[in-house]
């Protein structure tokens, strides 16, 4: 008996906090690539991002939590955000391909074009693309004109793969959205110091 092979999604990241960018992202890459479920994993300690600026993980993990409630294709897994140390995403691939999820699992891995381009950087890049097939986030205002050389027409010239060894990549084909964790967080913050010059009636 043939066993049936899960394709499953992994979007890592912040999620600092989550948003709607997030939401479409992760639903156009399911659709497209026919992902069973889409696993978001709200990262602990991340070696990338500076610890002061982000909100706490169980924070973190219950927005992400409420926000994708009503998705039944969508998950949120707390691994990272219960270690007291760095995560890497290839440690978490690692445990979730071997114990996490269970066995004969097609991974793919859901993240932004800017990461994608620097994922030299990340730890062990070549063993972790062995892993998963990455998912490419457009950024905002990214051109899609395709590959010159027509052999991969979902792929624009505007991404610069990074040089690592048995890199297997897609573009997911959605219009990026223009908003950012960052603003998020500014906007509230804004309005926070609007409500405490408000003037007493």
């Amino acid at each position: 008996m043939v066993k049936k092979i899960k394709k499953i999604g992994l979007f890592g990241g912040a999620f600092n906090p989550i948003h709607i960018g997030h939401i479409k992202m992760a639903e156009a890459a399911r659709k497209e690539y026919k992902l069973e479920v889409v696993y978001f994993i709200p990262c602990g300690i991340p070696p990338h991002k500076l610890k002061q600026d982000l909100l706490p993980g169980m924070t973190r993990y219950k927005l992400v939590k409420k926000a994708i409630a009503k998705k039944r294709c969508f998950e949120v897994l707390d691994i990272e955000i219960k270690k007291k140390k760095l995560c890497y995403t290839y440690d978490t691939v690692k445990k979730i391909s071997t114990v996490g999820l269970g066995r004969d699992l097609d991974l793919y891995f859901l993240l932004g074009q800017d990461e994608f381009e620097n994922l030299q950087t990340w730890k062990k890049p070549n063993e972790l693309a062995q892993m998963v097939t990455f998912l490419v986030l457009p950024r905002c205002r990214m051109r899609s004109r395709p590959c010159r050389s027509g052999s991969c027409p979902s792929r624009p010239t505007t991404i610069t793969p990074p040089k690592i060894q048995n890199l297997k990549w897609f573009l997911v084909h959605t219009k990026p959205i223009n908003i950012s964790s960052s603003e998020i967080r500014s906007i509230h913050n804004n309005l926070n110091q609007l409500h405490y010059r408000k003037p007493a009636d």
